[in-house]
């Protein structure tokens, strides 16, 4: 099969992470002997050597969405029509070129959406929701996250993609007792969606009364310098700044527990890489997570997203080295349920 796969997110030089998931997704397709091409409607991309890309640097709103159109016009040239348009996260712009296709293509296109945007979870505008209408197949990344999309349409649920661990690059200090515990926060420091200042707020309580813990924040974001001044006396608070993926794994094996802070999450890779990687995870109830991760032993969804909570299980809670393994999240198996999904 041919397919066009049309995605707003993608690794940028700033931020090697943005968009990974998607990323693998259209590696993922590939496995089978499928011919893609990419078309980016966000940020500018990394330069690519394993991917055929076109990038639309157009202006937001309905002047932009013609160029974007164009962009897919572009690629349909390129690759020689196509079998599948792929779209990945879905707005006003993606139902315009959806609605312009349909009219010149009819059937001879099957159009499919992917769902990962966590604004199903609160009011999806409404280009999201004809996107979603009016495609001949829907994915959602997390069982919670297709329930809401169902109505529009029957929705199969085909996971993000987590890589298989490396274990020979575990540190022996995950294996041994240790007097203290490596906290651990990754992701974007945007304190709105993450939670970073009720993390910081309960560590400025944990910190004093078990003063040789450690909690290392990985990420950037626009309240990274606000969140360093506000929080700058605390102790034992290390900022590490953005990693790529590769990066952010070997960070993982030296450390204990992951805290996830988040109002709304989708699928939270991290938690099931962390989760892999033989890290203990306390998360707010996501509802996304709680429907892909069930009945872990090492992960504890809290009860409320109140800072109490959360220095009562930091307190509570024993480092320990117990990996799990997520097979039905690996490339090999999502590259079927791709296959499966594309041809029913």
């Amino acid at each position: 099969m041919r397919i066009i796969h049309l995605v707003r997110m993608w690794p940028t030089k700033e931020d090697p992470q943005h968009g990974s998931f998607i990323e693998a997704y259209v590696r993922a397709s590939k496995n089978t002997g499928n011919e893609t091409i990419v078309v980016i409607l966000g940020e500018k991309p990394i330069d690519s050597d394993k991917e055929s890309i076109i990038y639309n640097a157009s202006r937001k709103g309905p002047l932009g969405w013609v160029q974007k159109y164009r962009s897919v016009k572009l690629a349909l040239k390129t690759i020689g029509s196509c079998d599948i348009l792929h779209i990945h996260g879905g707005s006003w712009d993606t139902a315009y070129i959806l609605i312009k296709l349909k009219f010149r293509f009819g059937k001879q296109i099957k159009f499919a959406v992917t769902e990962h945007q966590s604004h199903w979870f609160q009011r999806p505008p409404i280009g999201a929701k004809l996107t979603a209408l009016i495609s001949d197949l829907r994915s959602a990344v997390s069982p919670a996250l297709k329930e809401k999309i169902e109505k529009y349409g029957t929705v199969r649920y085909i996971p993000n993609i987590l890589k298989e661990p490396s274990f020979k690059n575990s540190h022996s200090k995950k294996i041994k007792t240790k007097a203290n515990r490596n906290f651990l926060f990754v992701g974007d420091i945007v304190d709105k969606t993450k939670g970073i200042s009720g993390i910081l707020d309960a560590w400025a309580v944990h910190s004093v009364n078990f003063s040789e813990d450690i909690l290392t924040l990985v990420g950037d974001g626009k309240d990274t310098k606000s969140l360093k001044n506000k929080y700058r006396l605390l102790k034992n608070l290390i900022w590490k700044g953005r990693k790529d993926q590769s990066q952010v794994h070997e960070e993982m094996w030296s450390h204990d527990i992951l805290i996830v802070n988040s109002k709304i999450e989708t699928f939270s890779m991290v938690i099931g890489e962390a989760l892999e990687r033989g890290l203990k995870v306390i998360s707010t109830p996501c509802v996304g997570p709680q429907s892909v991760y069930t009945d872990i032993d090492t992960l504890i969804f809290r009860k409320t997203f109140f800072s109490k909570e959360l220095i009562k299980l930091m307190r509570e809670i024993k480092a320990s080295y117990k990996p799990k393994t997520f097979s039905e999240f690996r490339e090999e198996s999502v590259s079927k349920s791709l296959e499966n999904w594309y041809s029913s």
